[in-house]
């Protein structure tokens, strides 16, 4: 789904592609090959994507749709709009230290992906919404809904 048209299609598959992005709150993805991974935008590689953890060289990406694969076989793909200044210069060395660790797993050739807000690691509607919505409701929000009243005055309350 990383790398499917985003542009046009039904009302549905749009609605859709806007959930990828929550989808991506809580997925972790253990690379093998890296071809079905986003190198910007997918957590592979630490505790957040690379587009979070280097903005200044995500902002002047030329092609920020690029695989974990195809950016690890030639880093020469990672190509950039503009030479970079010193801030960007820093950035780069440490992007570099970082993507050394990682090669491609010839050994397992997909990309396990793993959902890391449930210890199970599978996916749960409950976890992603506590990852959205952390706060609790207030207390006196809270008293309404554990008074047993039918549920038309519980949302006419709401």
């Amino acid at each position: 789904s990383s790398f499917c048209q985003r542009a046009g299609g039904s009302q549905f598959w749009q609605s859709i592609i806007q959930l990828l992005l929550l989808l991506r709150i809580g997925t972790s993805i253990a690379v093998g090959m890296g071809s079905t991974t986003l190198f910007w935008f997918d957590r592979w590689a630490g505790e957040s994507p690379f587009a979070a953890r280097f903005p200044d060289l995500f902002a002047v990406t030329v092609d920020p749709r690029v695989s974990v694969e195809t950016a690890l076989i030639d880093l020469g793909r990672l190509a950039f709009r503009r030479p970079f200044g010193p801030p960007e210069t820093i950035a780069w060395h440490e992007l570099l230290d970082t993507v050394a660790l990682h090669e491609p797993h010839l050994a397992h050739p997909h990309d396990l992906l793993s959902w890391s807000l449930e210890p199970s690691g599978i996916f749960s509607t409950k976890s992603l919404y506590r990852a959205i919505a952390p706060t609790p409701a207030h207390e006196p929000l809270v008293a309404v809904w554990a008074v047993r009243l039918p549920l038309k005055i519980r949302i006419f309350l709401w």
